[in-house]
């Protein structure tokens, strides 16, 4: 397999299994909801965590470039290619004429 195509595929398998957790992570909150099997148990706390407003600060310590740093990091992503037959049926102005 093409390793384009090879990460494509991983990327939306890991997608799915992603939106799987997600699903069962919910049911797992749910009031009565089972939190154990033969083999594991769920547990479920709750954290705080806090978060700086920086929306707060005054428009003179925001703006300083004292105060920022920048950094840069490689993104991944991928595309699905537009076959020609995709195309043809999204394109209403095409029109097909065979010889006779």
């Amino acid at each position: 397999m093409d390793p384009v195509d090879h990460y494509a595929k991983l990327k939306s398998e890991i997608r799915a299994l992603e939106d799987q957790a997600n699903a069962l992570r919910d049911g797992f909150l749910r009031p009565g909801a089972r939190l154990r099997s033969n083999q594991f148990e769920v547990f479920i706390k709750t954290q705080t965590r806090r978060t700086f407003q920086k929306d707060l600060l005054p428009p003179q310590v925001l703006n300083d470039a004292r105060y920022w740093t920048e950094s840069q990091n490689m993104v991944v992503t991928v595309k699905a290619l537009e076959t020609p037959s995709k195309s043809l049926k999204r394109n209403d102005d095409v029109q097909l004429i065979e010889r006779f």
